[in-house]
């Protein structure tokens, strides 16, 4: 197992500049390739102030020149909402300039706000991922290649610039509930990637058996199920700033679920906080989360990595309301005081959850 750092980039401040927001991600990434994480995550969205980044790709391609060991991912591409032939070069030259340093993650979208703008029907989302997913995995076995789906035309060609790994890991976020898309993310060796939100343990544990049995079904052992989550970390012994870092991961929670239930409100690109139907006290919200002493942090970390046995943790500790020196030192202090707990505890991090199996090496596939 290794962790991950998720960068959203939310600007709660309508005073804070996009310019301002972006530096401030640049110092969280070097922080966390400093202190040892595997992975940079830069999510996607658009026309609005819950994420400042809708070109991850481009992103990336920045970050490479401020990084050296990290590798950097978009989390996620939203398939449904590029021209294909140009994320597959885009891909290639991420990963020429990062060094052979770029790990994918697809999705296939959820807010309709954002695929009505682009002309997209979001109810073709999942179908236009799938025939992506098919396009990228014919480009990256070799020249030439060619695809002819539904959605996606292309003839047999070429391309000059060509990704430096032989085979570029794979993440597919949510659809858990889409049998033939969790079927493939086995068959193909991807990693599964779960966002726990303010979940409890116990709900997350249904999540991953439920992996279990589609990995299963296709000859895998359900024991090894690769499983990636992300959820919110911080690192502190002041009871207040446990608080604001829990009121500040369920304001994203609270416009995340709006945009994904269509109740959304918008006002000049700003969502307006609405509370969510399921939310708990935000007493309960902090206890959920892992937010706490470096102790109480490991403690929380250590029963779920026993539970879950997790192929990846991306923590989302650059939460929306926090000031930047705050979130430095909770980053400091996880790499300083609870990483060295946990690999304490396990004899090493290699020790928790299972690399993700190569492609189509299931069942004989």
């Amino acid at each position: 197992m290794h962790f991950g750092l998720f960068n959203l980039m939310t600007q709660r401040d309508p005073k804070m500049p996009p310019r301002q927001i972006y530096a401030e991600m640049v110092e969280h990434v070097k922080l966390a390739e400093a202190i040892g994480f595997e992975i940079a995550w830069f999510a996607e969205h658009h026309f609005s102030n819950y994420c400042l980044c809708p070109s991850p790709l481009a992103m990336l391609a920045y970050m490479a020149a401020q990084t050296k060991r990290i590798k950097l991912a978009p989390g996620v591409i939203v398939a449904p909402l590029y021209e294909p032939v140009r994320l597959l070069e885009d891909i290639a030259v991420v990963d020429t300039l990062s060094g052979g340093r770029l790990v994918l993650g697809f999705g296939s979208g959820y807010q309709e706000y954002e695929f009505h703008k682009f002309g997209v029907d979001l109810k073709e989302g999942r179908n236009i991922l799938l025939e992506t997913l098919d396009l990228v995995e014919r480009f990256l076995a070799g020249e030439p290649f060619g695809y002819h789906g539904k959605h996606i035309e292309l003839t047999e060609t070429y391309c000059r610039v060509r990704p430096l790994q032989k085979r570029v890991p794979i993440y597919i976020a949510g659809l858990l509930n889409d049998p033939e898309t969790q079927r493939r993310i086995a068959r193909h060796g991807y990693v599964p990637f779960f966002t726990t939100g303010w979940n409890t343990l116990a709900q997350t544990r249904q999540t991953r058996d439920k992996l279990a049995q589609f990995y299963a079904a296709e000859g895998g052992d359900p024991a090894k199920t690769p499983f990636a989550l992300q959820q919110y970390i911080f690192v502190t012994d002041d009871r207040n700033e446990a608080l604001q870092a829990a009121e500040g991961a369920r304001y994203i929670r609270r416009v995340a679920a709006s945009m994904r239930q269509r109740y959304g409100e918008v006002d000049g690109g700003f969502l307006k906080e609405i509370p969510a139907s399921d939310e708990p006290p935000l007493e309960e919200i902090a206890q959920r989360l892992v937010i706490g002493s470096p102790a109480l942090v490991s403690e929380k970390l250590i029963e779920e990595f026993e539970m879950l046995q997790p192929t990846h943790l991306s923590c989302f500790m650059a939460i929306a309301g926090l000031p930047q020196a705050r979130i430095l030192k909770s980053m400091e202090r996880f790499g300083a005081e609870v990483m060295p707990r946990l690999v304490k505890h396990f004899g090493g991090l290699d020790r928790i959850g299972t690399p993700a199996p190569a492609p189509m090496a299931l069942a004989g596939r």
